[in-house]
């Protein structure tokens, strides 16, 4: 027993770290990649048990050599990683790699790290091996990518720069593309970096791109513009700067002068899909749907196999009401087996317009992930619904929502809105019943019950469910609100309509909702004078007839019948069959 933990130990420390010198008899087996550099690193697989023993106590001056106990944590690693453990693995490594410094221990540590994506773990390694390997361009490239991730975007600029330095691959342009996530301060302090790190190193193509692009989020397009006059000089024919350019030409001398840029770029680069396709997007913003579908074409046929091309170009024929070309060609995407759920999408979306009703179906079925994965499933259930398929319909829910579980409550909201859209609203009510039962603490389940209850009467029910959203969110303003506005219009509770309402406009002032609500409570407690300034305030945001038919009452209860029926006229132009209105004006008895 004791010589195979001598031969344990040995095979764990060779395995681990390639290089053991002191272990004669190994032979290489295969290469295999290391995640972290790329690079290949020899397995091995055979060794002399003669050879094997263990490495002593002292700590050895070659840094290939552990002393007993190191060997110890890297054994019980090793064995805790085999048994899943890969926390303790990496918690072991850590320790061997902050006591020895060894760069194999390190990579070791960063490949634990990685797989379970411990990011306070990988930066701490990334900077020890820097620190190791102060001339090595993957360490720095790595501990830029960590610090970005934390945002510590000057200590990445470091590393970048060190990356630089050493004539390695840098990013500063694909950080700057990513910037536009960032706050307006991290946004400008990124900015200014770049502009310090430009002044070292002012013929840097990538940090010309990448400070054009920060000027251009933060909102200095004019200079950005400025800053691709050099850029072109040194990269004319890079696609990334002719589209930052055109980009920038469109913000600040418009899209016909950017269509004019494009257009000299795309017959000077014809081979260049990049820029064509953005020639014709570019078109499309201009409305010029006709440019844009020959533009793509000419694309389509020099580039046959680029489905996107195929793709776009069927939409934008689509556009243009060529419905047998777009037909053509999103069938050839599903023969193809390419962007097969927008080429269903858009074939479901033919055929339902041409009342193919199951056709329409099968198609929309078809799509099964993606941005138009809800619109079809919803519009599929519609359609097997009006087929009197309501069976099929409820199924199609039920399997999205096992096939999409993170997903399961808006699949319950788009069941519950599609049966209003059909007035069902029993079923409705049926299905936010069994979502809420299944999802009790949803606040997004519990307000579409609430409104539904509402619209079919219930006073009761839903003010249950909007006390049971203030119970768990005492500070949501719009259920707070909707309870309020509730309790004023159709009960005599005014005053604990008023105190919910206040509350409401303290947690969100500037609503138009919340300053409607708190104008008709007022006016409900007798208080016009101070009703209308809210009511005056809520139109000027939000110019809706609701608001428009509270306001004219409160305006006519202040003797300002003319100032009344000029506001009432102005909602009843956009919107001459609102229900509320018209019973306002019928029950004043009012004749515009």
């Amino acid at each position: 027993m004791k010589y195979l933990h001598r031969a344990l130990l040995s095979a764990v420390v060779c395995v681990v770290f390639p290089g053991c010198s002191q272990i004669a008899g190994l032979q290489k087996a295969q290469e295999v990649t290391d995640p972290v550099t790329q690079r290949p690193i020899p397995v091995l697989q055979a060794y002399d048990d003669t050879e094997l023993a263990p490495a002593p106590d002292a700590q050895s001056p070659y840094p290939q050599q552990f002393s007993r106990s190191t060997l110890l944590d890297l054994l019980t690693a090793e064995i805790a990683g085999q048994r899943g453990q890969v926390d303790m693995l990496l918690q072991n490594y850590l320790k061997v790699a902050r006591e020895t410094r060894d760069i194999g221990v390190i990579r070791r540590a960063l490949n634990a790290a990685q797989y379970i994506k411990d990011d306070a773990a990988m930066t701490e390694m990334t900077l020890l091996w820097t620190e190791v390997e102060p001339d090595n361009v993957d360490a720095h490239q790595l501990a830029a990518f960590q610090l970005i991730k934390q945002k510590q975007y000057p200590e990445a600029l470091s590393h970048m720069e060190q990356v630089l330095e050493l004539e390695g691959p840098t990013t500063f342009d694909r950080l700057a593309v990513h910037a536009k996530n960032l706050t307006d301060e991290e946004k400008k302090e990124l900015l200014n970096l770049y502009k310090k790190i430009l002044e070292r190193h002012p013929e840097n193509g990538e940090l010309m791109y990448g400070y054009a692009v920060l000027q251009e989020i933060n909102g200095m397009e004019e200079a950005a513009l400025a800053s691709t006059d050099p850029l072109l000089k040194t990269s004319p024919d890079n696609p990334a700067v002719i589209a930052l350019r055109a980009r920038l030409l469109k913000s600040v001398k418009g899209v016909d002068v950017s269509l004019a840029y494009l257009k000299k770029q795309y017959a000077k680069h014809p081979d260049e899909v990049q820029v064509g396709a953005l020639y014709a997007r570019t078109q499309i913003e201009a409305h010029n749907f006709d440019a844009a579908q020959s533009i793509y074409k000419e694309l389509m046929n020099r580039f046959p196999n680029t489905p996107h091309l195929k793709l776009s170009y069927a939409l934008v024929s689509l556009e243009n009401q060529h419905i047998q070309e777009a037909r053509k060609h999103l069938e050839e995407l599903v023969k193809q087996g390419q962007h097969l759920n927008e080429a269903h999408f858009y074939l479901a979306r033919i055929a339902d317009q041409e009342d193919r009703v199951e056709d329409a179906i099968q198609h929309y079925q078809n799509v099964t992930r993606g941005g138009h994965y809800f619109n079809a499933l919803a519009r599929s259930a519609y359609l097997l619904i009006r087929s009197g398929r309501q069976s099929e319909a409820e199924a199609a829910f039920t399997e999205a929502r096992e096939n999409l579980p993170s997903q399961a409550s808006q699949l319950w909201e788009l069941q519950i809105n599609l049966m209003l859209e059909l007035d069902d609203l029993d079923a409705a009510l049926k299905f936010s019943n069994q979502a809420v039962e299944e999802y009790p603490e949803d606040l997004q389940l519990l307000y579409a019950r609430a409104m539904l209850k509402d619209r079919m009467g219930l006073l009761q029910g839903m003010e249950d469910d909007l006390r049971h959203i203030i119970a768990l969110d005492p500070d949501n303003a719009v259920a707070l609100n909707a309870l309020g506005y509730t309790l004023a219009d159709r009960t005599e509770r005014t005053q604990e309509a008023y105190n919910l309402i206040n509350k409401a406009l303290e947690l969100d002032p500037g609503n138009p909702a919340i300053l409607d609500s708190m104008g008709w409570v007022l006016f409900r407690l007798g208080k016009s004078g101070e009703a209308v300034g809210f009511l005056q305030e809520a139109y000027s945001k939000f110019p809706d007839p609701e608001v428009a038919s509270h306001l004219g009452e409160v305006l006519w209860s202040l003797g300002r019948q003319d100032d009344a029926k000029n506001i009432w006229r102005e909602a009843l132009n956009t919107k001459p069959d609102h229900q509320l209105l018209n019973e306002t004006l019928k029950r004043l008895n009012v004749d515009l």
